[in-house]
């Protein structure tokens, strides 16, 4: 799904990129907020997200959850409208290995010499990729970090999964307004849209929302080891629509991306040996 949704910025995506962003990060999030708010309706949990905002301790996760979150999503999108998709395929790749490690520190999950080789093999991949990106890929560092630390917080969180995101999102709606608002005059502004791209950036939220929503309930109830290699399905679809999208894998780029592969291949066959293990060792 958030693969799908590179294809769908992209086509939204006009001349006047930074002016695109800003649109589509209103309408997405306007979207988001009312397809979440309606689910909770659906289940009957709109009472748990009142006590939510009502509740200090919950707030002091949520707040900063909804700012990394909201940062993540600014990067991502930005980097999609302005072809840099393998950067963002890049990050993703290297995500679930930074919240492994960040579960190990905060969670007390288990740590063995192994995780450091693989660690040091995709470092390997990050530095030679600056070759393949011109210079160090921010948005995959920017991505792969901010991303982690929010996995973290919401593995932390006591409150059902689906409250928790509709949560951030529908914090986020200010913002969006604002943006939605002061974009909206001028033949470059959300007057000047067309009916489908109008549509498309509606979408954009739905599109974005429905992965959430799944991976909030999928990091609430597995260890963060499970939910990392589950992330790997993302940036790999994601490579193939940026070459939709016109993007070239040049040889540099295709040389880092063998060492994060070759860290991802080891980092998921270690894991699920761990875990076959663990049940006979009980």
């Amino acid at each position: 799904l958030y693969s799908m949704g590179n294809i769908n910025d992209d086509l939204i995506a006009d001349a006047e990129k930074d002016i695109t962003v800003k649109k589509n990060y209103g309408f997405a999030k306007w979207g988001m907020a009312a397809a979440c708010l309606a689910l909770l309706k659906i289940q009957g949990k709109l009472p748990q997200l009142a006590a939510a905002f009502r509740d200090k301790k919950i707030l002091l996760r949520e707040i900063p959850a909804t700012l990394l979150l909201l940062g993540d999503w600014g990067v991502y999108l930005w980097a999609v409208t302005n072809g840099r998709v393998m950067e963002c395929s890049l990050g993703y790749y290297i995500q679930p290995l930074v919240v492994f490690f960040l579960g190990a520190l905060l969670f007390k999950e288990k740590i063995y010499w192994q995780h450091f080789v693989i660690l040091a093999i995709m470092a390997v991949g990050i530095v030679l990729s600056a070759r393949g990106f011109g210079g160090v890929p921010m948005v995959t560092v920017s991505l792969a970090g901010m991303f982690a630390v929010y996995a973290a917080i919401k593995k932390s969180m006591v409150i059902d999964s689906i409250v928790s995101t509709t949560m951030e999102i529908v914090m986020m709606v200010p913002l969006a307004l604002l943006f939605i608002a002061f974009f909206r005059m001028g033949d470059d502004g959300i007057g000047g849209l067309t009916p489908l791209r109008l549509l498309l950036m509606v979408g954009a939220g739905l599109v974005t929302c429905s992965p959430m929503l799944f991976y909030s309930v999928g990091v609430w109830n597995l260890p963060l080891t499970t939910a990392g290699i589950c992330q790997y399905a993302s940036p790999t679809f994601s490579i193939l629509c940026s070459l939709i999208m016109g993007e070239v894998m040049t040889r540099e780029k295709l040389v880092s991306f063998l060492f994060i592969w070759l860290g991802v291949i080891l980092y998921t066959v270690f894991t699920v040996r761990q875990s076959r293990r663990a049940p006979a060792e009980a």
